[in-house]
């Protein structure tokens, strides 16, 4: 994400209203308080959890319905000012050690039923919510403009915010709040984004979508509530995103790096100076997100690898959301996020490759080249991969060099075929 773009942005922005609030310390998994938002007048409230919320309530996980009681009558609809968006997680709020695990719950009343609708979704804001100090919030009213409501559990503030240069694509929209908000990387782990996207500006149908950081590609993805259409309520009250920011009071809490995040690769994604070119290749496209494709085919072709830089340039020039872009550079086979060698020899391991040898094929590669299936030599020259097919049945077992395709492989044949290739590898 652009520097230049965040700093437009944060000075774009005008707070509205602003609400100071102490800490709390759960007990037996309670916060014991519930924050009340009216986005119409600016006005931030706390209130008590009261025993009878309990009691009905065990461990807090009905508190969004009973809030949204405490809002509507019978001549409440689902685009009434009134109409309350509640949230709530339960005792402890779940785990934050899996992005689905720590679950928060969502009622308002529905686009689509003009009753009750309550949903559920995983991801962080719910525990984030939590340790806020807050076992749920409410959110009435409708803004003249579109806003963020920001909660800050560092600083210990509540703040409407008007936001008129954000987007309203969620994706994106959680990428650009979550890089505005955080002031490092543990931050940036720390921070959840609601928001609704453009769609439900159009449909009753629009779903919540709740961000979390994948701290492995070190962007911001997401999770959706898909029931009820609470996505449409959100916008229709002119809210961009709802954004909390936890300072991870207890550390066996706290979004850290995994102690199984060496076994993950890329152990690091590879940096170039490649910001002219990789800014040129995007205009040889027309800057068009429908050839995102094709821009990182030809990132992939240059560099033998995509850059993280080249994602960042795609996703600015193209308005595509950069976990998108990692989505694609991830699944197809032909994009790598570490360097490839100057030649990649695959090794057929389909049906009929797999019954003239190719797994010992593929061991004796191993051997000759010092790396196993999935890595590249120490020099650059060779990376080798196992394949499901190559096409070639007729003609098995294969192997492809490069661009080059070679049938009947045998295994006294690999180290002539390695040393031919070596000498032309390029």
């Amino acid at each position: 994400m652009s520097g230049n773009r965040i700093a437009e942005m944060k000075k774009a922005h005008k707070v509205i209203s602003s609400f100071n609030f102490e800490p709390a310390k759960l007990n037996r998994g309670y916060a014991d308080r519930t924050l009340r938002v009216d986005i119409s007048s600016g006005e931030i409230s706390i209130f008590p959890v009261t025993d009878q919320m309990k009691q009905l309530w065990t461990g807090g996980k009905g508190f969004d319905l009973w809030l949204t009681l405490q809002e509507v009558n019978e001549n409440t609809k689902w685009d009434s000012p009134e109409n309350p968006i509640c949230m709530c997680s339960g005792p402890l709020g779940g785990t934050t050690s899996f992005p689905g695990s720590g679950k928060t719950l969502c009622t308002a009343i529905s686009p689509l039923t003009d009753g009750i609708m309550d949903c559920n979704v995983g991801g962080y804001f719910g525990p984030f919510l939590k340790f806020a100090g807050f076992d749920a919030i409410t959110i009435v009213g409708k803004a003249e403009k579109d806003v963020i409501l920001f909660i800050d559990s560092i600083n210990r503030k509540v703040t409407i915010e008007e936001a008129p240069l954000e987007s309203v694509d969620s994706h994106v929209l959680a990428e650009e709040l979550t890089e505005m908000y955080a002031d490092n990387e543990i931050q940036k782990r720390n921070i959840s984004v609601v928001s609704a996207g453009k769609a439900a500006e159009h449909t009753r149908m629009g779903i919540l979508n709740f961000s979390f950081y994948d701290w492995r590609r070190k962007v911001a993805r997401l999770k959706q509530a898909g029931r009820g259409g609470l996505g449409t309520v959100l916008r229709n009250k002119k809210i961009k995103a709802v954004v909390i920011k936890s300072e991870g009071v207890n550390p066996a809490w706290r979004v850290e790096e995994s102690k199984v995040a060496h076994l993950i690769t890329p152990k690091k994604l590879p940096e170039c100076d490649c910001g002219a070119e990789i800014v040129q290749i995007c205009k040889k496209w027309e800057n068009k997100k429908e050839f995102v494709i094709e821009m990182l085919q030809d990132v992939q072709d240059r560099y033998r690898c995509i850059p993280e830089k080249a994602l960042d340039i795609i996703q600015s020039q193209t308005n595509t959301p950069k976990a998108y872009l990692y989505h694609i550079a991830t699944f197809y086979k032909a994009f790598s996020l570490e360097k490839r060698g100057e030649k990649t020899i695959q090794v057929c391991m389909g049906t009929a490759c797999h019954v003239k040898g190719a797994a010992k094929i593929l061991d004796n590669f191993e051997r000759i080249l010092g790396v196993k299936s999935g890595e590249t030599t120490p020099d650059g020259k060779f990376t080798l991969e196992a394949v499901a097919c190559l096409g070639a049945c007729s003609i098995a077992p294969v192997v492809k060099v490069g661009e080059k395709v070679y049938g009947g492989v045998t295994v006294n044949k690999l180290e002539k075929l390695v040393a031919d290739s070596e000498g032309g590898a390029k």
